[in-house]
């Protein structure tokens, strides 16, 4: 607060609806540390000035600067967002970004897009492609809102604080929070279009890729009763027409290799929409009730790459969540809030095909989809209820957070039979196709060559086939209590100290207390440099995936067979040299939520004219993270120099019961590694502004970005690796300049390292069940079945291979989109809201640069090492939006 001269004004009073007041401090300073969401109103008075008013919209999760400007003749008034603190903020973390309503607007409207520039933007600590999304203080969050509906979106608070249950390396948290209704009506109405002219084509595609978009719809906001009651609505349409790529290996009809090409359609139609209540019930009760629904459907899911046309499948996604929400400030140092959201979500697949399912390893998969029909339905009830209270130095936070998901999956995977030809040992024949008496190997492709032509080692590897009852429900609940206490003990010195407690059921786990502690310290009195330093205890509740397998694949409600060496075309009817194998799934007895700790530290510092740097580092370990491992594997030992006989391993002895895989998921991985990064930042300009960071990954592993198998169920030698999402060196960049004609032009900007792939042989040298076998490093050329690859010679001539997992590092990616807007004011009547049309031209990818999402994985593969599937091509999109 100051006057006109810029001189502090100390002992003004300011109201808050009238009620709660504080008075301005010496510096001039007034501060109201919890205030309930919606429109508030904030009154001024002091001794010689004149009083003022002034309305605030607030929202969940924000921190806002109100500085006023008091004088005798008139007041103004500026109300700054802050996208970060550098004074111990305990609801700030490193690289903390708000994304107000304009910027948001800059950004992609494809889903897929979007999500992928949100992660962008707020993964200055952690991996990539792993942020969890909060709606409105919702974690059952499915489904991103419409971007008309978001109000504003904060990207990576403090994580380690107890209200949060995921562990920091798993990528940005995104708190997104949807608009309320105004006090008075505003609306808009847009329309994206982006024809194929405009786009490039797939690099891998043999024809043109007409790709299209278009989006539109509109959004409409106001007051229902005037300080009492508001509404918001927003509902979209859109339209993608997009194409997967088939770039396999296959025979042509005199049995000779010939490359496949194919350009496939992959159409999706999405509805999203969005309604918002907002109704002031007294003073200090405010209640919020919400609708969103995202209806989606896709064509062709599943093909490209190595999977042809016909194994692909059709998937309708929905998602319905209705919300509620009531916050009661019950005075201005106590917050009480509750949330309540149920969510509907239904996923049915149809394939294209229902016929057998024939994989030929690293070359190509044909047939009927694996996935075959599937609905699976879930119910979500989540109830949250916490409070904060403040008493002088202290902050407490405390409260308790339940999620419920009541699961109804009904899924015919692998109903319909699959064949895989692995390749492997294999009768050497003659110029009469005679079996001259050596065995030599024969890649997937001979094998399945030899098997059209009814040829001896023309078996396929196995046939797999499931049966019985599709359907499986259970319920899972999380529930967490958690409490802090945010110590400010001097000006530029602040302890959060905090403590979680987790437990969870299917399966049942209590024991889970999780400490977290952050210390932020300023070593100078105008606080321009923070020191941060936090660490904690997290733990990662059990997947319901793992969950819903370990459930129907128990042998008694579905059943699994695997046949070795069937006979193809009839692989039910028994024959000499084929072995049958029952497989069931189960969780491990002492199944438990995955521990893990994190430390992370920081140094932030403000430069003059708004420029602002910070270092940061972070180190995690991950033990009990899960894999799932045979435990009545066949006893085979490690070897080098003969050709992988699968028959041969499937039949050595077991643990347990013959002829029966047992694969149980456990918590048996581990996680660790350093990240590092560092950023730069300047918004304080008018005519440009951004941030560019940095960060460098060496995250090793043995468990993959999903669920993970070792190579052996009796070693782990060679699985500790660079995990799949380990990019070693990463840069991104997000800015806008004001070019001439009052053109704004923004940019994201991602460049980084490839990740990580595994090689293997293609098919299962130790009979485990599992087709996850490495290579072994060749002793020399004169080795028999040797391939040269870039990492070195390697031979398939091996069980349990040396190399070691995720050797593999895939081209480096960069993604650059463009958005150029310019808003045009309309005419108005005097106490009207200005009207403007905005024109945009929005470009992603738009250096066209192949970005290659697979490459070749099969040693003995043509493509081994070779980019199978990339990343869209350039798009362009034109859009128009008027609002009102």
């Amino acid at each position: 607060m100051t006057d006109a001269t810029g001189a502090l004004v100390p002992g003004a009073e300011v109201k808050i609806d009238g009620t709660d007041s504080v008075k301005s401090d010496s510096a001039g300073h007034y501060i109201f540390s919890c205030v309930a969401p919606g429109n508030r109103v904030l009154s001024v008075t002091a001794t010689g000035f004149a009083s003022q008013t002034a309305t605030v919209a607030l929202r969940r999760g924000q921190t806002v600067r109100l500085n006023l400007k008091l004088t005798l003749e008139e007041v103004s008034s500026q109300i700054e967002v802050q996208a970060r603190s550098t004074e111990g903020d305990p609801g700030a973390g490193v690289g903390t970004t708000t994304l107000n309503t304009a910027q948001i607007q800059q950004l992609a409207d494809d889903p897929d897009d979007f999500l992928r520039q949100l992660q962008l933007l707020g993964g200055n600590v952690g991996g990539s492609d792993g942020a969890t999304v909060i709606v409105d203080g919702f974690r059952s969050a499915g489904t991103l809102p419409p971007k008309s509906a978001i109000s504003s979106i904060r990207l990576n608070p403090d994580i380690f604080v107890p209200e949060y249950q995921s562990p920091p390396w798993r990528g940005a948290t995104i708190e997104i929070f949807t608009k309320p209704g105004l006090d008075s009506y505003h609306g808009a109405l847009f329309l994206t279009n982006s024809n194929g002219v405009f786009n490039a084509t797939n690099p891998f595609s043999s024809t043109t890729t007409p790709a299209g978009k278009q989006r539109y719809g509109f959004e409409l906001s106001g007051p229902l009763v005037r300080q009492r009651s508001d509404f918001s609505l927003s509902l979209e349409h859109r339209a993608i027409d997009e194409f997967n790529i088939v770039n396999a290996v296959s025979l042509d009809a005199q049995g000779n290799q010939t490359s496949v090409r194919d350009t496939v359609s992959a159409p999706q139609r999405l509805w999203i929409g969005s309604a918002r209540g907002d109704w002031q019930v007294s003073p200090r009760d405010l209640a919020t009730i919400s609708f969103s629904s995202n209806v989606n459907n896709l064509g062709n899911q599943g093909v490209g790459g190595l999977v042809l046309r016909d194994s692909g499948y059709s998937s309708a996604v929905s998602e319905h969540d209705l919300r509620f929400t009531n916050s009661q400030p019950l005075s201005a140092s106590f917050l009480h809030e509750t949330r309540i959201g149920y969510s509907w979500k239904r996923t049915e697949d149809v394939p294209s095909a229902t016929t057998t399912s024939l994989q030929v390893s690293g070359a190509f998969t044909s047939g009927g989809s694996t996935l075959q029909r599937l609905n699976n339905r879930e119910r979500d009830l989540e109830i949250d209820d916490d409070a904060m209270l403040t008493r002088g130095k202290h902050q407490l936070r405390f409260g308790v957070q339940s999620l419920g998901q009541f699961v109804h999956e009904d899924t015919q995977n692998t109903f319909n039979g699959a064949y895989i030809f692995g390749g492997g040992s294999g009768p050497q024949l003659d110029a009469n196709n005679q079996p001259t008496g050596r065995t030599i190997y024969l890649s997937p492709l001979q094998q399945y060559q030899r098997a059209l032509a009814g040829l001896p080692g023309g078996r396929p590897t196995t046939y797999q086939i499931t049966n019985g009852s599709p359907l499986v429900a259970f319920t899972q609940w999380t529930v967490g209590l958690f409490a802090q206490d945010i110590i400010q003990a001097t000006p530029r010195f602040t302890v959060s100290a905090g403590l979680r407690y987790q437990l969870q059921t299917s399966p049942t786990n209590v024991g889970n207390v999780l400490p977290r502690l952050g210390l932020a310290w300023s070593p100078d009195k105008k606080q321009t440099w923070t020191v941060h330093a936090r660490a904690g205890l997290f733990a990662s509740p059990v997947d319901i995936s793992f969950v819903s397998d370990a459930y129907r694949l128990n042998g008694v409600r579905q059943r699994s067979l695997t046949v070795y060496s069937p006979e193809y075309g009839s692989p039910l009817t028994p024959v000499t040299g084929s072995v049958s194998v029952d497989s069931i799934n189960r969780l491990a007895f002492n199944a438990h939520q995955v521990p893990s700790f994190a430390l992370s530290a920081s140094v932030e510092h403000d430069f003059p004219h708004h420029w602002h740097v910070q270092l940061w580092a972070l180190d995690a370990l991950v033990w009990g993270a899960y894999r799932i491992r045979n435990i009545n594997a066949p006893e085979v030992a490690s070897e080098i120099g003969t050709a992988p006989d699968p028959i041969s391993a499937v039949m050595a002895a077991r643990p347990f019961a013959p002829n029966q895989n047992v694969f149980q998921y456990e918590n048996s991985g581990h996680l660790k590694g350093p990240i590092v990064g560092g950023s730069i930042t300047q918004q304080s300009y008018k005519h440009f502004g951004f941030t560019g960071s940095y960060k460098f990954q060496n995250v090793w592993a043995d468990v993959a970005d999903s669920i993970n198998s070792p190579q052996s169920a009796y070693t782990n030698a060679g699985e500790s690796s660079h995990i799949e999402w380990n990019h070693r060196s990463q840069f991104d960049f997000t800015g806008f300049v004001l070019l001439p004609f009052k053109i704004n032009l923004s940019s994201v900007l991602d460049a980084r390292n490839g990740g990580r792939y595994n090689f293997t042989t293609g098919t299962d040298n130790n009979g485990d069940g599992i087709f996850n076998d490495r290579p072994s490093f060749a002793l020399g050329t004169s080795q028999a079945n040797t391939f040269q690859t870039k990492y070195g010679l390697m031979t398939t001539d091996t069980i349990n291979g040396n190399v070691q997992r995720n050797l593999g590092m895939m081209p480096g990616t960069i993604h650059l989109d463009l958005n150029a807007a310019r808003v045009f004011q309309l005419p108005s009547k005097q106490n009207q809201a200005p009207k403007t049309i905005t024109f945009n031209v929005r470009s992603a990818n738009v250096l066209n640069h192949t970005n290659v999402l697979t490459v070749g994985t099969v040693v003995s593969s043509s493509n081994l090492g070779k980019p199978v599937t990339a990343d869209t091509a350039r798009r362009i999109e034109l859009g128009l939006r008027f609002s009102f």
